[in-house]
């Protein structure tokens, strides 16, 4: 390869040391420029992943609503036991944790649990737990029993003291109840009120019982997977109806 060089005038070809040094210059520049370039990818790419980008920001301004979902009964407590020896309180864990599964397609919700396995927690502390957290709303879950077979539905409860006063709770109860209602396509048993633990609670709080573990019929849907997770998403709509987030 032949150059020529205008400060001597004359052609220098690939290999006189003179090409080399008067090259030299021109390559180091390259070299600094795709340097220069691959340090500002870096930083780019650092500041991208810094919880303190827009885009992280935006997502965590995003996680706002702590939902506290209680399974009802557990460890000691079995709650009722339906047809087939079914235990209400595998039921409603089985649930809630489907509720948990679904929300994580939620990044406007963190779903907290008021117990994970088949343990017993005091009702006090279920209702303590919203309160410490300072959580946009609580339900429990339960599934119901009744001394006549035939009876089934849905019904969501809220505690008889606040009967015409909390409407934050009875219109959480209202979401919840349509939601089940319509996504299970089960008898409308309405909101009632009855003596509850949930009077503790500072925040939006409601029962749902999601069916009757004493209607063979509704006892086989509620052992079902399907219908568990169909539960599930439906609960889920009811909590998102009430925070705005649909």
């Amino acid at each position: 390869m032949t150059v020529i060089i205008p400060a001597l005038g004359e052609a220098v070809r690939e290999g006189d040391p003179r090409y080399i040094h008067r090259l030299r210059p021109a390559g180091i520049l390259c070299q600094m420029k795709a340097r220069a370039r691959l340090i500002v990818a870096v930083i780019l790419l650092i500041l991208a992943l810094s919880p303190f980008s827009p885009a992280v920001l935006s997502a965590s301004a995003r996680q706002q609503f702590i939902v506290v979902v209680d399974a009802g009964h557990g460890g000691m407590d079995p709650g009722g036991i339906g047809w087939l020896g079914v235990s209400e309180k595998d039921i409603n864990l089985a649930i809630a944790r489907l509720v948990e599964l679904e929300a994580l397609s939620e990044p406007e919700l963190r779903i907290v649990l008021t117990r994970r396995g088949d343990v017993y927690v005091p009702l006090e502390e279920r209702t303590a737990l919203a309160n410490r957290l300072g959580a946009a709303l609580y339900v429990s879950i339960h599934a119901n029993i009744h001394t006549d077979w035939r009876v089934k539905g849905i019904e969501t409860i809220l505690p008889d003291t606040w009967q015409g006063q909390n409407w934050r709770s009875l219109v959480l109860a209202r979401s919840l109840q349509a939601r089940l209602v319509a996504g299970l396509r089960s008898d409308d048993r309405g909101v009632k009120y009855q003596p509850l633990y949930l009077r503790s609670s500072r925040v939006p709080a409601a029962l749902v019982e999601v069916g009757f573990l004493s209607n063979p019929e509704e006892a086989l849907k509620l052992q079902s997977f399907a219908y568990q997770d169909r539960i599930a998403r439906a609960i889920l709509e009811g909590i998102k109806e009430f925070l705005g987030l649909r």
